[in-house]
């Protein structure tokens, strides 16, 4: 038995559209992520890394090397990350990537630097220097100048 007096057919104007705001408001929020991942990965490629403690101790062992001050003279900075990667687990602990731009007072360069820090401590396992000219120094393996009169 049918409800006679019910009309057949869609609802009060309005109704039905449920859906369409559900789905409006979904693509929002996704909208607002995904802006919001971007502008903080371009904040972090252009000047947040710049309170990163691991690229401090970086630099100040750049800024020691006798190879890098050579190629790229004093002052040695980074100014921007051309890319960087992190990956992190509580086993194996943090494995960091970055390819940093550098400059110095006779030069600009690449340095692609890979970190690892497990239990707190960072260790720096790779650092390759990419001069002006394009060749590329291993500054992992380069031994500190000594000191005068220390040999």
């Amino acid at each position: 038995m049918t409800d006679a007096s019910r009309p057949i057919g869609p609802g009060p104007r309005g109704a039905g559209h449920g859906c369409l705001w559900g789905c409006l408001i979904a693509a929002a929020i996704a909208i607002v992520v995904t802006i919001g991942a971007m502008s903080y990965t371009g904040w972090w490629l252009f000047s947040g890394f710049r309170s990163d403690p691991a690229l401090h101790l970086v630099m100040e062992t750049v800024n020691s090397d006798r190879i890098a001050r050579a190629v790229l003279g004093d002052n040695i900075e980074i100014t921007s990350l051309a890319s960087s990667s992190i990956t992190s687990d509580t086993a194996s602990g943090t494995h960091a990537y970055y390819v940093a731009r550098v400059k110095g007072s006779k030069a600009e360069g690449m340095l692609a630097i890979t970190l690892d820090t497990v239990a707190g401590h960072t260790h720096v396992t790779s650092e390759v220097l990419t001069g002006p000219d394009g060749s590329t120094y291993d500054l992992t393996t380069s031994q500190p100048t000594p000191p005068p009169g220390s040999i």
